[in-house]
Order: structure tokens, then sequence, then C-alpha cells
């Protein structure tokens, strides 16, 4: 499996922001079974659930949203997080072919999670055709 990480640095309506990503390539059957492996069923079953995360500033709880992805690949769903009601972060899972992308964006203060899920498919869909084309 080949594994690549960075960061893209944008400029929001407040200020700067960062989006995180990695990407990992492979047999498509195991990044689907690693990254996808979920019917719709389950999807709609788990679209909310709450994560304990434990740091500095003690154990607090996460409400995580499971979305549907917007059309990009193969497949593809969005991830929100939370504290408390707030707005922490999103991400965006992309599979095509042999390629899984993840990127992901705390929000707040620098960038919406509009902007945020708006810039990461726009990223998502640029890499993917470089990587169509390069084959």
């Amino acid at each position: 499996m080949g594994f690549a990480q960075g960061e893209v640095f944008n400029l929001g309506a407040h200020g700067t922001g960062m989006i995180l990503f990695d990407v990992r390539s492979a047999p498509r059957e195991a990044l689907a079974k690693a990254d996808f492996d979920y019917s719709q069923d389950l999807m709609v079953r788990c679209a909310t659930f709450d994560q304990t995360v434990s740091g500095a500033a003690g154990t607090q709880k996460m409400m995580i949203q499971l979305l549907p992805g917007p059309d990009i690949g193969e497949k593809a769903y969005v991830t929100k997080e939370s504290f408390s009601g707030n707005a922490a972060g999103v991400g965006l899972r992309v599979l095509a072919a042999t390629v899984s992308l993840d990127m992901g964006s705390n929000t707040g203060l620098a960038i919406t999670e509009e902007e945020a899920l708006n810039l990461m498919s726009q990223i998502a869909k640029e890499f993917l055709e470089e990587v169509r084309n390069s084959h």
C-alpha cells in the first residue's frame, strides 16, 4: 500500500484555514473493505453517533454525523464532528479505483463547514482527474 499525507492552506472568510489529507493506494478490493465496507442500511442506522475523546482538557463527548458524499469517484461520504452542538470539523472520504482520498478540516473561526466541503470536493475532483490522466 502506498501512503501520502499533506496540508492545504486556504484563506477563509475569517482567516487562514487548513485541510489535512491522506492518500492511500492499494488494490481496489482492499481499499473498499478498509474504508467503505458498509451497507446503505448501516449508513442510515449509524448516521449519528457519539465518540469519547480524551485530551489535555479532559474527556469530552464528540457527536459525529455520517452523510452521503458528493458524486465523486465510486463512493464517497462526509463526516461532521461537533462538541456540545458546536461545529468542530468536517471530513470527506472518496474511493476511486485504487485510491482512497481522506480529507479533514477543523472548522469554526477560519472556515465554515460549507466552505471546507466545497474546497475538499474541488480538491478531490482535481486530484482524481490527475490520477486518471496519469494511467
